[in-house]
């Protein structure tokens, strides 16, 4: 039988979402490992797809096989005891999806907050100066709507057979000095989500005009990226 598991964790003290070969601490090392506890068997844990290290998940998918669940709020309240705090399943249910090849769209999230100097109660935010053109980056965003090569927003290190990726939405969320940035797509590539945000944020700055901008969409590769952290960046939803 599989189940859809819906998944949240702050990303900070993990490697990124899947298991590391050095022995890094995952969230799939956690999940496979409470797991193996709770049911009495290895458990293989699919996700909808990969996060970095220092990224955190509000709703991250991920589907497993199993024939030893029988009540679902027992499941929840037994894993999640066994679990970290860092990492909590929310939801499952029975499913005929595939965590990974059935998303038909994800959405991430960055947070910022706007001001000249560091506030507290912000550690996972970026900051942006106040002299930040909001006007200008929200151009920016629209610029990506609909189906590009994002080449040059992929970070170095990706084996992906087609950089081709489509852009639905790019949202913006302003809450007095919080700037919320929602961006939905059918796939995203290696740090393509922080170089995107990074790029927009040197617009904003009118460091980057906004044909040198769109010239990233149409150039040859470059591995000359604006990476913003990793610590402000959440995946938000998959839809499936």
């Amino acid at each position: 039988m599989r189940y859809l598991l819906i998944i949240s964790y702050d990303g900070t003290n993990f490697s990124g979402f899947q298991k590391q070969n050095k022995g890094e601490r995952t969230v799939q090392q956690e999940l496979e490992k409470a797991l193996k506890i709770l049911l009495k068997q290895d458990v293989n844990v699919v996700a909808s797809g990969r996060t970095d290290a220092g990224v955190h998940a509000y709703n991250q998918a991920v589907h497993i096989e199993s024939n030893v669940i029988a009540d679902k709020m027992k499941f929840l309240h037994s894993i999640n005891g066994i679990l970290p705090e860092d990492v909590k399943v929310k939801s499952i249910k029975k499913t005929n999806v595939h965590a990974r090849f059935s998303a038909k769209k994800k959405t991430y999230l960055y947070k910022m907050y706007i001001s000249d100097i560091d506030l507290p109660l912000y550690n996972y935010f970026l900051r942006i100066p106040k002299n930040c053109d909001l006007k200008l980056m929200k151009q920016a965003g629209e610029i990506l709507l609909g189906e590009h090569d994002f080449k040059n927003f992929c970070a170095s290190g990706s084996d992906v057979k087609s950089t081709v990726k489509t852009i639905y939405s790019i949202k913006w969320k302003k809450m007095r000095e919080e700037l919320h940035f929602y961006i939905t797509g059918n796939g995203f590539l290696y740090k393509m989500v922080r170089n995107i945000i990074g790029i927009i944020i040197q617009v904003g700055l009118k460091k980057i005009t906004l044909d040198e901008f769109k010239n990233y969409l149409i150039l040859p590769y470059t591995e000359k990226h604006y990476t913003a952290p990793s610590k402000a960046l959440y995946l938000y939803k998959v839809v499936y």
